[in-house]
């Protein structure tokens, strides 16, 4: 089925999606080469760096859409990269029509990061079906979720061979097991109104960009590779519900508002894993009884722990330092339920910053 939705001649089932990502990198550039990443993204795109032994360079991200800004693309592979690496942020789609034209003129292939992207399209074909080598994420908290896991998806026929040799090298994958308990209690922890129990452990870090160093590649569990199966057939039933939250989030906006919606860029829809809100003002709250939570805290060059990778002289610039200040996502997801929803409506749409005793319902549809 993965073969099929994305175009793909060669599927490499993995444990995670950062797996798959140091995998595609190791596939398509040598150790120690150098490779263009967004500034703005999420930590594991530092643990896949570390993981392939990549040197990075940066390009920026325009805040309005969330997708790659083009003439910092053609800069950064200008001062030279043997790869690009073009991530869907948050379910939106990123430009990569745009960015493989710029990368052709230089050939230099481009991988691309749909962890993030389940559900969205970029003109009228699945994200992740647009890459010379495409990645995925099953991962917890990602749209298509089976507890763990992830994929490769490879089109050029170079890399055929490479899939079939990375198969046999992975070997046979581990049992699993605690895939389905922790898939339970993401859906019951899910409720946004039930967030505050675990976020409240400081143990459990949630909310925090978490550092997890790299690990040697390891296939799926058989446990996930089943429930992989099932999450495939009720992928477009969710997508549907997380769109039309989305959507009536976005409806209630005015020019006032606190929060102004990130759009899709022309020709993308969004699979909208988190609906992604700027804050025009520079002074909104963040709501995590709800899910209403600040976007990634920092840069990738302000990962400490990317800095021996980071090519000399690489710095974030503007559109990425706006993501780092102003983004704010909240959920989409079908355990979002309408008193949630209208809650969610009162805070993206209060001109003024509110807290959450100040809040009352709006009717929703």
């Amino acid at each position: 089925m993965l073969r099929t939705r994305h175009e793909a001649t060669e599927v490499l089932l993995t444990d995670s999606g950062t797996s798959a990502l140091i995998l595609a990198m190791r596939a398509t550039i040598p150790v120690g080469a150098t490779v263009a990443y967004p500034a703005y993204g999420c930590i594991d795109l530092t643990t896949a760096a570390l993981g392939a032994n990549v040197k990075v360079r940066l390009y920026d991200i325009d805040p309005v859409t969330l997708s790659p800004d083009l003439d910092s693309v053609r800069r950064a592979i200008g001062r030279g990269v043997s790869a690009i690496v073009v991530a869907h942020l948050f379910g939106y789609p990123a430009d990569i029509v745009g960015v493989r034209e710029i990368a052709a003129e230089h050939g230099v292939p481009v991988i691309e990061d749909a962890a993030q992207a389940a559900g969205g399209r970029l003109d009228a074909r699945s994200i992740g079906s647009h890459g010379d080598i495409s990645v995925l994420s099953f991962g917890r908290g990602k749209g298509m979720t089976s507890g763990s896991g992830g994929a490769v998806l490879v089109r050029r026929s170079a890399l055929e061979q490479w899939a079939h040799r990375a198969r046999s090298m992975l070997g046979p994958g581990r049992t699993g097991g605690r895939e389905a308990a922790a898939l339970a209690a993401q859906w019951i922890l899910a409720r946004p109104m039930l967030y505050r129990i675990p976020a409240s452990i400081p143990g459990l870090r949630l909310g925090e960009m978490v550092f997890r160093p790299p690990r040697e590649p390891r296939p799926i569990t058989s446990t996930a590779a089943k429930l992989l199966g099932a999450a495939l057939e009720m992928d477009n039933n969710e997508v549907r519900g997380r769109r039309l939250r989305a959507h009536d989030i976005i409806a209630r906006l005015r020019p006032n508002s606190r929060m102004s919606p990130v759009r899709p860029i022309a020709g993308g829809e969004s699979g909208y894993l988190r609906l992604a809100l700027l804050d025009t003002k520079g002074d909104a709250a963040a709501l995590p009884s709800v899910g209403a939570v600040r976007g990634y805290p920092l840069t990738l060059e302000q990962h400490p722990q990317l800095r021996t990778q980071l090519a000399p002289g690489e710095r974030a610039e503007n559109g990425a330092l706006h993501l780092r200040d102003r983004l704010f996502t909240a959920p989409t997801h079908s355990r979002v339920y309408a008193k949630d929803l209208s809650v969610l409506i009162a805070w993206a749409t209060a001109a003024n910053p509110i807290s959450v005793e100040q809040l009352s319902p709006v009717a929703v549809a």
